[in-house]
């Protein structure tokens, strides 16, 4: 992505206002219409667009490397990859949350015993794969994410939404999960360390630049929700209230989707 080009429409009655994006993705110029709210928004107003954003960018390598003879090949019922500690954004965090509790009984307490099961196991763990207890509350290098993704990856502990080796939740799948393919031989990936494993390379870090979102400032690292820890981290973590605009937060967005990272 190298440019955007903005136009801004708001309509009569002036609860929405909707923005024309024309941005420039893998060297492909891609228009986006993306209305949000004119008043106090949350990033769940921004979700609809992010997810646009992932798929584009996502169609667009797909058919760069199929023409290359290095076509994706991830499938259904492939599920290794469901294993991997997916960082969450704290508004997906929440979101993921809400999806849970409004799930009927017994699929509700099914999935929170899930969640309870998947955290006593990294409890009884963790001295050996040196994870801290809720990763959320504390920032984080890069270099630190990928050393404790790589520890809890060794556990091979499925995703609590995996059934059958298939996402349950897949249309409100996280971004870093829409984001996740590759193109090496899928069993490969259940032995990383062994085999090479060949990520599909992406023209946007989408789910990457809503971990900057809302960051602070004294920060010296990154501060991520680790999808295994949502439901307690979402029980001692309260929403924040909305205070910016649809407008501000879509900007707040692309700029740190434009900020290079380091």
């Amino acid at each position: 992505m190298s440019d955007i080009n903005e136009q801004q429409h708001v309509p009569d009655n002036s609860a929405a206002v909707s923005h024309t994006l024309e941005i420039n993705v893998a060297g492909e110029k891609v228009q986006f219409t993306v209305p949000v709210p004119s008043g106090p928004a949350t990033w769940d107003d921004i979700l609809p667009f992010m997810r646009a954003l992932v798929k584009v960018g996502s169609d667009i390598s797909q058919e760069y490397f199929a023409e290359r003879g290095k076509p994706v090949s991830c499938k259904a019922g492939c599920g290794i990859c469901c294993r991997q500690r997916v960082p969450l954004a704290e508004f997906e965090a929440h979101r993921l949350r809400r999806l849970v509790d409004a799930m009927p009984e017994p699929r509700r307490s099914e999935i929170i015993a899930r969640f309870q099961a998947v955290e006593e196991r990294v409890r009884e763990a963790r001295d050996t794969i040196r994870l801290d207890a809720v990763d959320g509350d504390t920032p984080l290098s890069l270099k630190e994410m990928a050393q404790r993704a790589g520890a809890y990856f060794r556990l091979m502990i499925p995703c609590p939404f995996l059934e059958n080796e298939s996402c349950s939740i897949y249309d409100e799948r996280p971004l870093k999960c829409r984001e996740y393919l590759v193109t090496s031989p899928a069993e490969n990936c259940a032995e990383p360390s062994r085999l090479p494993v060949v990520g599909l390379p992406l023209p946007l870090e989408v789910s990457m630049a809503t971990l900057f979102l809302d960051q602070d400032p004294q920060d010296s690292g990154i501060r991520w929700v680790p999808l295994d820890e949502m439901m307690s981290w979402t029980d001692s973590h309260t929403p924040a209230p909305p205070s910016r605009s649809g407008s501000e937060l879509l900007h707040e967005f692309m700029s740190r989707l434009m900020r290079p990272r380091t």
